[in-house]
């Protein structure tokens, strides 16, 4: 469950800001504010999301792991 969480949030995350900085980039291509947006840099950038989402995921799991049972289902 943990690690469909951090693949789920890091999906829509990374593929929003990378829709809106294409939008971005698209609307201002005529302006002082041009910028590129080669292929690498998505791949770079997907690349650090998933490494930190994987590390992350990691940190929950080893919470959950180290959890004593009957603390969950003491009242």
């Amino acid at each position: 469950m943990i690690l469909l969480q951090a693949a789920v949030v890091g999906s829509l995350g990374y593929g929003l800001g990378v829709g809106l900085t294409s939008i971005f980039g698209y609307a201002m291509r005529n302006s002082i504010l041009a910028f590129k947006f080669p292929w690498q840099l998505l791949l770079f950038s997907g690349s650090g999301v998933t490494l930190i989402c994987m590390f992350a995921a990691l940190l929950s799991i080893v919470k959950v792991i180290r959890l004593e049972p009957a603390i969950v289902f003491k009242s």
